[in-house]
């Protein structure tokens, strides 16, 4: 019975070690890769990787695995090493997880936690607007992800919608909650930065002025993604989809609501985008401060009761949803695409989705 114990001990000990790449100094292989994972469907791609889905061998667990051409990072190998440095050291209920890393001579495969639901990109666009409860739980989601990594003085420097991973708390109920994930562009500030990056749509004034910028840069793109979630667009929009007008418009920070689009918006909602939205970084809302915001906590805890216990808010957005899905798609093109977009929209090779990811990235 004892040399039983022995023998399966030392097949177990062999079974963990083929569960993990080779960690000699040999190089890994795709081989060594798919001993340890099975290679599942594509759940996301993007410019630079795939992601899949993943089971490990050894007990099961599904994962993500990005896997990244690293030919195509030459010049951006800056944004793999800020991700595996970064993300790998975070651990937060709101951040995708990064489990290990491992590296062959053309890619880099990056072991996640999977996020079933897509990006919030994917949410606004097949929703067209959320209930401000719903963006009330949002922002909640998000604000306690930056208040982790501002604390820690690390800046995100690209949070928009498509970095933003959904998962679904009550499925039925479509009540989506969010992980902040790409941690290509973060890094650690201990002084002013001055290096221009991040989406023309969710940039902050201050980069666009080389003044000088931290953290406060995520809380202004937070104020535009709460923005887009009541109301189906963006604040700053160039007609014409000039980058330059776009830019002027973004650092002259002037917020208008038109009618009749937030007409049903509180004003409460209204007060908590213009506190996040406020040219001056010193002035504007912490992410700290966002998550204390009584608008953020009422919202949030209105979405996360039970169901049945649960009273439909009376706003108007949620008994108009479904009937307007359609006419917010067309007010949203008619508010910021000039009037020969009929050629974009006719090219067979130009998908809806692309069409509103073009429009919400460039204004």
């Amino acid at each position: 019975m004892q040399l039983d114990n022995i023998f399966e001990e030392k097949n177990d000990s062999q079974k963990r070690e083929t569960c993990d790449p080779p960690t000699d100094g040999r190089d890994v292989t795709l081989t060594d890769i798919e001993q340890c994972y099975e290679f599942g469907r594509v759940v996301g791609d993007g410019n630079f990787a795939v992601v899949r889905e993943c089971r490990r061998r050894d007990n099961g667990q599904t994962l993500a695995i990005k896997i990244v051409e690293r030919a195509k990072l030459i010049g951006r190998e800056h944004m793999m090493q800020n991700e595996l440095s970064l993300l790998g050291s975070l651990r937060h209920p709101r951040i995708v997880r990064l489990f290990a890393h491992h590296h062959t001579n053309t890619h880099s495969y990056l072991v996640m936690e999977l996020v079933s639901g897509g990006d919030l990109f994917e949410a606004i666009s097949d929703r067209g607007k959320f209930s401000e409860a719903e963006a009330g739980l949002m922002v909640s989601d998000v604000s306690e992800a930056l208040n982790y990594i501002h604390c820690k003085s690390i800046v995100h420097r690209d949070l928009k919608p498509e970095n933003l991973l959904v998962s679904f708390r009550q499925v039925a109920a479509g009540i989506c909650r969010l992980k902040l994930g790409d941690f290509g562009l973060a890094m650690v500030v201990t002084e002013p930065v001055f290096t221009i990056c991040g989406t023309p749509t969710y940039v902050a004034p201050e980069i666009l002025c080389e003044t000088g910028y931290g953290v406060a840069v995520d809380v202004w793109a937070l104020g535009v993604i709460l923005y887009i979630l009541v109301c189906g667009f963006p604040p700053f929009r160039s007609r014409d989809r000039d980058q330059v007008e776009l830019f002027q418009l973004i650092k002259q920070a002037q917020l208008n609501f038109p009618s009749p689009y937030w007409d049903p918006i509180s004003e409460e909602a209204r007060g908590l985008i213009r506190a996040l939205l406020q040219p001056d970084p010193t002035v504007r809302l912490t992410a700290e401060q966002t998550l204390l915001h009584p608008w953020v906590k009422a919202m949030a805890s209105t979405c996360k009761r039970p169901r049945h216990h649960h009273r439909t808010p009376s706003n108007s957005v949620l008994m108009s949803l479904s009937i307007s899905r359609l006419c917010d798609e067309i007010r949203v093109i008619n508010l910021i695409v000039p009037d020969n977009t009929g050629d974009f929209l006719a090219a067979e090779s130009f998908n809806g989705l692309q069409m509103k990811r073009f429009l919400l990235s460039w204004g």
